[in-house]
């Protein structure tokens, strides 16, 4: 592998740190009472994600923000 190509994890972290932010772009402007009551988590959840706290978040937790959101 060249240094200038990264490791397959390097490369799955990358998109997710895109995706993410993706996420968090577009609650930027929602009710996130209404998020959490649309997806079923608690809004505590919603709130630390959208402020990027809390840790990297569980993939139900993504797929169920990345569906309300993007369909």
């Amino acid at each position: 592998m060249s240094d200038q190509e990264a490791s397959p994890a390097e490369a799955i972290r990358t998109e997710m740190d895109k995706q993410l932010a993706r996420i968090r772009e577009a609650l930027s402007d929602r009710n996130l009472t209404k998020v959490a009551m649309a997806t079923g988590l608690h809004e505590n959840t919603v709130r630390n994600f959208a402020k990027g706290k809390g840790g990297t978040p569980t993939l139900t937790t993504i797929e169920k923000l990345a569906s309300y959101l993007f369909g």
